[in-house]
């Protein structure tokens, strides 16, 4: 039978290089005929920046679904993982967890060259049992069941003939799920490509956005695409929902500022002259996530600086220019701008809480928290870590030392919202996830408990109970 889910909150985190080895049955979390109440997939923040692994709840248990390193990967086959991530342990609330359990998804996922393709991200739609994997080296995705763990369909994008610069030349730098729409948003090296999966054994292609021409970064017509681009499910503009991809530049003709896409359109949005000058960017944008419940997106530089957008202030045009754009407008109060942080990119946002995990970029060994604050009194943190929190050198739940050197592209870092019925926890917490470069571990991190913590003299985030941060080795 069709399994149902009890929907904790869908949130994307994506890992370069995830968890190698074997591992044990018991991730899958296997039909029941126990009743559960099915709920609407909340479409978060860091599920909102795409890469994406996705964490979610089924009868109280969290789950997540990890690529595999490509050292792990099989002779003939490309893997990801279902991980059962620990409700137990001295991180989240029980006394003794000695590993982490998984099992392995294979795709049928190849290189141009047909060879298998390590997976490089996933995404997940739990409302409708599927899961999705991508390859950085492949122009195809693959569709598979949590309920089974197996794989439905691969499907070959229509649109991908070249490599994107984002994220080292990749044909697929990026896909973020929608569960309402059932659809696959997937940034490819020539645009956007958006893929109906409503039928999962035979999913079809609704639209391609193209993107700008690269060289020089003269090309006009089109949307810049990256890695690690945000997406609002949904938001009531001018009266009419929308659902936008916000995609950032780095050759872009609009300067580095922010790029809308309708999805249901496939218009492309860019910001008109006085919008344009709101935007202050050292570098380029890097990664984009979106808090879902106060329509604010958080735009991390490549360079200094975190950009905060109150997205319920856009005024979209209606007429598009010579070169295809249309305009949109934000009011100076729209857009706000921070330099306190130096390359903090892993960015994941929990919806809920209003959480923001950052996380330094590319191998980075520390990390931000802010909670952001209600756009209709202000934008931007309400409170913010005041110096960056160092990872600790520690062990991990097996006694092994971890020596941290956070995730690469892409960025692989997400949040969730522990279950209701916690071991521990008696209040919802908002929990961060931060994979390693290596892909060996995965770092669980108490966001309020680090950002209360460092008001505290001698404050140590591995010697709270339970504690603050804490490593878990990957199966």
């Amino acid at each position: 039978m069709k399994l149902h889910f009890k929907i904790l909150a869908l949130f994307s985190l994506l890992f370069v290089a995830a968890c190698g080895g074997g591992g044990s049955s018991s991730a899958t979390p296997a039909a029941t005929t126990t009743t559960t109440t099915t709920t609407t997939a909340t479409v978060g923040s860091s599920a909102s920046s795409s890469g994406s692994t996705a964490v979610y709840s089924n009868n109280g248990a969290t789950y997540a679904v990890t690529p595999t390193a490509a050292s792990g990967v099989t002779a003939g086959t490309s893997q990801a993982s279902l991980v059962t991530l620990p409700n137990t342990g001295s991180a989240v609330g029980v006394t003794s967890v000695t590993a982490i359990s998984s099992t392995k998804i294979t795709t049928t996922l190849k290189t141009s060259g047909g060879s298998a393709a390590a997976v490089n991200g996933t995404s997940v739609d739990p409302v409708n049992d599927l899961g999705l994997a991508y390859s950085y080296r492949s122009t195809s995705i693959s569709f598979f069941k949590l309920s089974t763990a197996t794989e439905v369909k691969t499907y070959d994008t229509l649109t991908v003939t070249n490599a994107s610069w984002s994220g080292g030349s990749a044909y697929i730098p990026g896909v973020v799920m929608d569960s309402s729409k059932k659809y696959a948003i997937v940034a490819t090296g020539d645009g956007f490509e958006i893929v109906n999966y409503a039928t999962a054994t035979a999913p079809v292609k609704v639209r391609e956005i193209k993107s700008i021409a690269i060289a020089g970064g003269a090309g006009k017509g089109g949307v810049e695409v990256n890695e690690n681009f945000g997406y609002e499910p949904s938001i009531t503009l001018g009266g009419s929902s929308r659902s936008l991809i916000l995609s950032g530049g780095k050759y872009s003709s609009t300067g580095n500022a922010l790029e809308l896409v309708d999805v249901d359109t496939g218009n492309i949005y860019v910001p008109d002259t006085a919008t344009k000058a709101l935007f202050t960017v050292s570098s380029y944008i890097d990664s984009i996530a979106v808090d879902t419940t106060y329509h604010v997106a958080v735009l991390a530089d490549e360079g200094t600086g975190t950009i905060f957008v109150d997205l319920s202030k856009l005024t979209l045009g209606t007429t598009a220019d010579t070169n295809g754009y249309y305009s949109y407008t934000l009011p100076t109060a729209g857009v706000s701008r921070i330099t306190t942080f130096n390359k903090y990119t892993n960015l994941a946002i929990e919806s809920t809480k209003h959480l923001v995990f950052m996380g330094a970029g590319y191998g980075g060994t520390s990390f931000a928290v802010g909670k952001l604050a209600n756009p209709a009194t202000s934008l931007g943190f309400s409170s913010v870590t005041t110096t960056p929190v160092n990872m600790p050198s520690a062990n991990d739940d097996t006694g092994t030392a971890v020596y941290w050197s956070g995730s690469y592209d892409p960025h692989g870092a997400g949040a969730y919202l522990t279950p209701a019925n916690h071991p521990t926890y008696t209040t919802q917490t908002a929990l961060a996830l931060w994979a390693s470069g290596d892909g060996t571990h995965i770092a669980i991190i108490d966001m309020q408990g680090v950002l209360d913590g460092q008001s505290v003299a001698g404050y140590n985030p591995t010697a709270t109970n339970p504690k603050d941060i804490v490593y878990f080795k990957m199966p």
